[in-house]
């Protein structure tokens, strides 16, 4: 509280002193550098540049130097116009030309004698090849996110479009934008094989993690989404507090011209394929409606400017309770004997049953730029999602009873300062408040009665949660331009305050190896947390970082930087202080003209410890709260006294770090179109988990940052920016992933034989595949059709995605704690198998958007109709799947089979009026 305000006003004032020094923020801006040449190709100092912001008019001002090099940093994304002067030459004028987010663009501008010509005009656009840049990564913005299909509309679901990311495993893939429909879901993407909860989320500067479980926080409206950039190792030392992906958002900002629109989009089951869990001649219901409306423009010329969307969704829906039908009546005749007087539900169901959800996103920008040296910024975004009976909380096949619904919602307000008192100099000053709240509540209440690969009834154990996550952010970021050095000092600091009552496992859980053990009433094992769920405590991560970005030849890019991260721990928990991250990457185009570029990065990544894996160690620790486990004949007498096991973190708690190494080569192929390869080695390191360190009962659950893994892998992408009404993107991965244990609460078959662990991750995928395009059908290809052709398919957008993958690796679990270690969820196999032995199925999976525009008052409005179909081919994809493969020493039919999908075939009408 006090402590950490006042470390945050010696922080800043630290940071405000050493203005001298610098360093820019790439995290929101890009970069505008070239060299000016006359035609002997000799450099011309002294030439007056100007950059302005096309959208804005707001402008900047430097010069070249003895070198004719000239580099404008720290400027807002969007498109731009240069002019160049100097007395006795032509002025030249560059048309204008996008500037991406973290992009530097490159020109190389030739003036000429003012006697030979008075002003040449250069129309020709910058390459598409990013000579500059020591890591492969990609933009995805303007068109090719808002024509393009997009299931609850939630940008999340481009990432997977980028090259080197796949889906993390068991993720619920964004079924959601606003709401949770899962207690521990992540980030929903893995990169270099490490865990979904290990990705860095940036929205404007400052992050947007949740702290419980690596997943998004406040929920941003498609129409507020400028352009974000993905990446799997960014070499910049600005960049840390994750050991994972990099995925970095910058939201829409006002413009001089006035822009708006209006969507609704809508689905019905008559149009939707059936989705394969629920067996049923029936299509279950399935009604969504999904009005927005968003504006932006001036509020002073050249001067002020706001954005503002705000996005509703109603979803009524239903789904499908698991009970199998074989065993339906047997279930409910043994519910209703004396033996289960205690469960929390007197009757399981076979059938459908109603479901839904409500969510909304609003946001709002204001701009401010205060004359040359100056421009503010200051952004809220509210969201709040409400699902209803369909937040799953255990992986096996589950009845209603043990499903719930959950409520999110998120607040966030960034305030940025950009100043530049001189033309080499640049401050960029971020801060941020946010607040998350979380209810998760379950359908029943009770003990929960789990038959592994057969059925789970009752109240689920993740799923009685609430928590309140507090964020307090600063990002302090200065710039020095000196010749052809780019120099970056800067910080961060993030207090985040967490008061929460999860109560895991706290209404007890009861495992039946078969249903046979169930109808006889004789669980296997019970476990049960016993005191008060409720927790309060705070962690306070800081970094600084310095780095140089210098081009001692032309063509070449040498990036190196240093990174120091801290977190400061809960009380008992021991914090890790020598967090250094070297930094290093090169960029070569040979020549400084040659058609490709040579990348290479090496660096150390730090990351922050999951609050979900603190707490249990907190609200567990045998003083305020414990946990009884008990095995064969003692769980079928839960009255008799039994011993506690708590939890407790280990002695030495270092942070979690990746070990990455980058080499690639991006190819141009034409002006618009470059060929990326890369390969990458990714070693995660100090990974946490959870192990019993007394390797018998009771239980001593020590929290450990020793798990670990390993990813080899090549990424190879064709991307075409747009050009002639086209734009595409085409990804392919291949890889391999192994670890002990692919996420904090994975525990070891053997608690003292670590080692036989080692196998495929649940993060592995060893091929993927995803292509996505946005075309816009030409009118000279229509012009010798008839003039209703013309009329009928003029100004169409057609927007396919396709997206292709190898299968999964899946555990062979036996059905209870056959070697009586305390794990759960269940980590026992039988037959002495491996973990991960088998895999899913392949999946396949396309998407298509079809869009007309019809001009209106002589084209300064459009009404744009379509529709958009999701899964077209209606492949059936498992997204979880039972990894319960024997029972009593016999197997499982039911091993493999699909707890959840991805879903059945959707199609999607919607209607946009734009000005």
């Amino acid at each position: 509280g006090a402590h950490a305000m006042r470390l945050a006003a010696a922080f800043l004032l630290a940071a405000l002193l050493a203005a001298c020094v610098a360093a820019q923020s790439a995290q929101t801006t890009g970069t505008i550098q070239g060299s000016v040449l006359d035609s002997s190709g000799a450099s011309i100092a002294r030439v007056r540049v100007t950059a302005v912001h096309q959208e804005t008019g707001a402008a900047r001002v430097t010069e070249t130097g003895a070198s004719g090099l000239f580099r404008f940093a720290g400027l807002a994304i969007g498109t731009y116009a240069l002019r160049l002067e100097k007395e006795g030459f032509a002025t030249v004028a560059v048309e204008p030309f996008p500037l991406s987010l973290g992009q530097v663009v490159g020109h190389r501008i030739e003036m000429t004698p003012a006697a030979v010509i008075e002003k040449l005009e250069v129309k020709e656009q910058p390459e598409a090849l990013e000579a500059a840049a020591t890591a492969a990564s990609v933009a995805l913005g303007y068109k090719r996110i808002e024509e393009s299909p997009a299931s609850n509309r939630n940008y999340l679901n481009f990432v997977l479009m980028a090259p080197g990311v796949a889906v993390s495993s068991g993720s619920n893939a964004q079924r959601a934008a606003a709401g949770v429909r899962s207690p521990a879901a992540d980030s929903g993407f893995t990169f270099g094989g490490l865990r979904g909860r290990n990705n860095s989320l940036l929205i404007d500067g400052v992050d947007n993690r949740d702290e419980t479980t690596g997943g998004n926080r406040v929920a941003i409206g498609l129409e507020m989404v400028q352009e974000f950039r993905v990446t799997g190792t960014v070499v910049g030392a600005e960049f840390g507090g994750a050991a994972g992906g990099l995925v970095n958002v910058v939201t829409r900002s006002g413009a001089n011209l006035r822009h708006g629109d209006w969507t609704f989009f809508t689905q019905n089951e008559r149009l939707n394929a059936r989705n394969p869990e629920a067996i049923t001649p029936a299509r279950p219901r399935f009604r969504r409606y999904q009005p927005g409306v968003s504006t932006s423009g001036p509020l002073r010329r050249d001067r002020t400017f706001f954005s503002t969307a705000i996005e509703h969704e109603f979803e009524a829906s239903e789904e499908w309770s698991d009970a199998p039908e074989g065993a339906l009546a047997d279930l409910n005749r043994a519910l209703m004997r004396p033996e289960f007087s205690a469960a929390a539900v007197r009757r399981v169901e076979r059938g459908l049953f109603p479901a839904g959800s409500r969510e909304t996103e609003f946001s709002f920008k204001a701009n401010h730029q205060a004359g040359l040296r100056h421009s503010l910024s200051a952004r809220h975004a509210f969201s709040r999602g409400r699902i209803t009976n369909e937040v799953l909380g255990a992986d096996n096949f589950s009845d209603r009873s043990a499903r719930g619904s959950s409520l999110t919602t998120d607040h966030s307000f960034v305030a940025g300062w950009i100043a530049v008192p001189s033309p080499h100099v640049v401050n960029d000053l971020r801060v941020q408040t946010a607040r998350r709240s979380v209810a998760i509540t379950p359908n029943s209440r009770g003990a929960m009665l789990e038959i592994p690969g057969v059925l789970t009834l009752g109240q689920a154990y993740r799923l009685d949660a609430s928590r309140l996550e507090d964020h307090y952010e600063m990002v302090e970021s200065l710039n020095l331009s000196a010749g052809r050095h780019q120099l970056a000092l800067g910080g961060s600091l993030h207090p985040i305050r967490l008061n929460a009552s999860i109560a895991n496992r706290f209404s007890g859980v009861f495992i039946f190896p078969t249903l046979a053990d169930f109808l006889r009433a004789e669980p296997d094992v019970f476990i049960q947390a016993f005191g008060d769920p409720a927790t309060r405590f705070s962690t306070l991560p800081l970094g600084v970082w310095f780095q140089d970005r210098w081009q001692p030849l032309p063509g070449l890019t040498v990036e190196a930087g240093l990174r120091y991260d801290r977190q400061r721990m809960p009380a008992g928990f021991a914090g890790s202080g020598r967090n250094l991250a070297p930094r290093l990457g090169l960029a070569w185009r040979p020549g400084g003209t040659a058609g490709f570029v040579l990348r290479a990065g090496a660096g150390l990544f730090y990351d922050r410890y999951p609050l979900a894996f603190l707490n249990d160690a907190i609200q567990k620790d045998g003083r305020r709260g414990f946990e009884q486990y008990l095995v064969g004949d003692a769980a079928a007498r839960v009255f008799r006294p039994w011993p506690a096991s708590f939890y407790r973190p280990d002695r030495r708690l270092p942070a979690t770090y990746s070990r990455k190494l980058t080499a690639g080569v991006e190819r141009s192929l034409g002006k618009n179109t470059t060929l990326t390869v890369e390969y990458s080695a990714v070693r995660g390191l100090r990974l946490p988990r959870i192990r019993n360190i007394s390797g018998t009962l009771p239980a001593l659950w020590q929290l450990e940052q020793t798990a670990r893994s390993d990813y080899h892998g090549a990424s190879v992408s064709l991307n075409r920016r747009m050009s002639r009404e086209l734009t595409f993107l085409v990804a392919y991965n291949i890889g391999r992933t192994w670890d002990d244990a692919s996420d904090f609460d994975e525990q070891p078959l053997d608690p003292w034989r670590l080692g036989q662990d080692r196998a495929r991750s649940r993060q592995h995928q060893a091929h993927r595949l995803a292509a996505s395009a946005l075309w816009e059908l030409p009118d000279e290809a229509l012009a010798a059709a008839p003039a209703w052709l013309r009329r009928a398919f003029e100004r169409i957008t057609v927007s396919p995605i396709v997206t292709a993958g190898s299968g999964r690796p899946i555990n062979a679990l036996d059905s209870t704690d056959t070697f009586r270690t305390g794990a759960y969820p269940i980590s026992a196999r039988p037959f002495g198998l491996p973990r991960n032995p088998y895999f899913s199925p392949a999946t396949f999976s396309m998407d298509l958007r079809v869009m007309k525009t019809f001009l209106v008052k002589g084209g300064r409005m459009w009404l744009q109709p379509g529709l958009e179909a999701f899964n077209l081919t209606n492949r059936t994809n498992a997204l979880r799947v039972s990894p319960y493969y024997a029972a009593r020493g016999a197997r499982l039919a039911s091993y493999g089979g699909m707890v959840e999908t991805l879903n059945a075939r959707q199609v999607q009408f919607f209607v946009q009026w734009e000005y």
